[in-house]
């Protein structure tokens, strides 16, 4: 990649990507269990200072197979310094197919470790993948976890950003009237449309999470 091509996709992942948002957080950068993190998109000198501090040898985005000028950046990052890039995509505001979540738990069996989980703000997605992560291969319970909180990730469980947690209230409901792993429950009791119908957000969050945080 040119060096005008570079400051140009550095340029848009500040402005239209919200990069200045990130920065006043400080990406959002955490450890999650023995091994692996957590963040938001992250700046490709961030991300190499990262990888090289942690040994980080697979980063999972979670925004999706898009290209935005930091995940071309970020990729680009990873290419270069021989770590595994795997492009997933997770949504902040809704339900996800079974398929998709058992195919989440191969992943986490089989990549490379230490980790990275990241989707753009490091509020609701990578906690998501981070509760996922601690109990399928660090085997933590789910309650235990304490992946998805206002502090010190600002995920907000009363806007639609809430669905996520409610997916595993429902499943710890189901738990304590039959004894169901997490995976068993996805296989056999797990159902999109009920979790997302018996789920309400406060509309004032909404518009917090939606417009002022602009949270993709």
């Amino acid at each position: 990649m040119s060096s005008l091509r570079r400051a140009k996709n550095q340029l848009g992942a500040m402005f239209k990507e919200h990069g200045w948002v990130r920065l006043l957080l400080t990406h959002n950068f955490h450890a999650v269990g023995r091994q692996a993190f957590r963040s938001g998109q992250l700046p490709p000198w961030i991300l190499k200072r990262k990888i090289h501090r942690y040994g980080l040898r697979t980063v999972i985005n979670l925004r999706g197979p898009i290209d935005t000028p930091s995940l071309i950046m970020e990729r680009e990052v990873c290419a270069r310094e021989g770590v595994a890039h795997i492009d997933l995509r997770l949504s902040s505001r809704d339900t996800h197919r079974p398929e998709l979540l058992l195919d989440i738990k191969s992943l986490l069996e089989k990549i490379e470790y230490p980790a990275l989980f990241h989707c753009m703000s490091g509020a609701d997605r990578a906690g998501f993948m981070s509760t996922l992560y601690l109990h399928w291969v660090e085997n933590v319970p789910i309650e235990k976890t304490r992946q998805l909180r206002l502090w010190p990730y600002w995920h907000y469980r009363w806007a639609k950003t809430g669905l996520l947690d409610h997916f595993f209230d429902c499943y710890l409901a189901a738990r304590s009237e039959r004894n169901l792993s997490l995976e068993d429950w996805i296989s056999q009791q797990y159902r999109q449309d009920d979790v997302r119908g018996s789920f309400s957000s406060n509309p004032w969050l909404d518009s917090l999470v939606d417009r002022l945080l602009r949270r993709e």
